[in-house]
């Protein structure tokens, strides 16, 4: 367990680095412990909004507007599609609407509400692989 822990630590503190060299701070800014929100430029001057949790219990999850994702979607790279039309449900035990994405996207206007792409990452390669893409879109 103790190894898990270490090399799940590992890969998000690489991953964090690798977003510090690649992207810059988004205009909402990070959360302290569950997100870190960038974006990252392209030599066309296109901005794209990216959000990381970097929280220590959960997976390693990369947020990215689906319509930019193209072919990273048939890559050996883990993940789901948030559609902005099933944005918000409906609670079953208190009646009450709620968003149906991590919290910290709300205040991306530019992903907030529409069609996402959360990718699982494993390896640090697969962030490079994104983050290339991405930026070569």
């Amino acid at each position: 367990m103790t190894q898990m822990i270490s090399s799940r630590e590992a890969l998000r503190k690489a991953c964090l680095d690798l977003l510090e060299r690649c992207a810059t701070v988004h205009p909402a800014g990070h959360q302290d412990k569950l997100a870190a929100r960038y974006i990252l430029h392209r030599g066309d001057g296109a901005r794209i909004g990216l959000m990381f949790e970097k929280s220590v219990g959960t997976p390693r999850y990369l947020w990215v507007e689906q319509r930019l994702a193209g072919e990273l979607l048939d890559r050996d790279i883990d993940f789901r599609l948030y559609l902005a039309a099933a944005l918000y449900q409906v609670d079953s035990v208190s009646g009450r609407r709620s968003y149906g994405r991590h919290a910290a996207l709300k205040a991306m206007r530019d992903l907030a509400n529409v069609d996402l792409v959360r990718f699982t990452i494993d390896r640090i390669a697969q962030l490079e692989l994104i983050l290339r893409q991405l930026a070569a879109t």
